[in-house]
């Protein structure tokens, strides 16, 4: 039988089994301002200011999911099985871990039970366990240019498709946030 089938078989992969974000939404500080979306897709009315603040928020949160980075500052927990070690922790890039937990809840101590490896995107090397709780704090202090244009192409992009809906961030957005793609 094959390596891959095998180690499914027997559960020797990494897979992240659920995340959660556990900020509260309301409280998230949008890296893109009304006024500045407004200016990149030249509207000069108000009647569409409710729509427009929540494209902003959903184009943020596409792009995020698009690249598994975190563009703005974000609580997460993660549950994971580690079985091979070297799990990368989503969405970076990653301020601090907070807590490690293994299935039965006992906390794990990082240097002594856990051990982590990377700076701006960490790996959790050790444990090699199945059922892994890893709390984290991510985001950038100041979000790269790079990602704030790619966010205003996503507004402009969704506010100018509206009509017929879509799905995507749009051509440009992503041509911007390929070569930061974490997936």
């Amino acid at each position: 039988m094959g390596g891959a089938f095998l180690n499914n078989l027997y559960g020797h992969y990494n897979a992240i089994t659920d995340i959660t974000f556990l900020e509260d939404p309301t409280a998230i500080i949008e890296p893109v301002l009304l006024t500045e979306a407004k200016d990149f897709c030249r509207i000069d009315i108000g009647t569409d200011d409710t729509l427009i603040t929540a494209l902003i928020t959903t184009a943020r949160m596409m792009c995020e999911a698009y690249t598994a980075v975190s563009m703005v500052d974000h609580e997460i927990e993660i549950v994971c099985n580690n079985a091979s070690g070297g799990i990368y922790l989503p969405y970076g890039p990653i301020k601090g871990v907070t807590s490690v937990t293994n299935r039965d809840g006992d906390a794990l101590v990082l240097d002594s039970t856990y051990t982590l490896e990377g700076t701006m995107y960490i790996r959790l090397m050790t444990p090699h366990e199945d059922g892994l709780t890893v709390a984290y704090t991510t985001g950038y202090s100041t979000l790269p240019e790079v990602f704030k244009t790619a966010i205003l192409n996503a507004v402009y992009y969704l506010y100018d498709n509206r009509a017929q809906g879509t799905d995507d961030i749009g051509p440009i957005a992503k041509m911007l946030l390929n070569p930061y793609r974490r997936v």
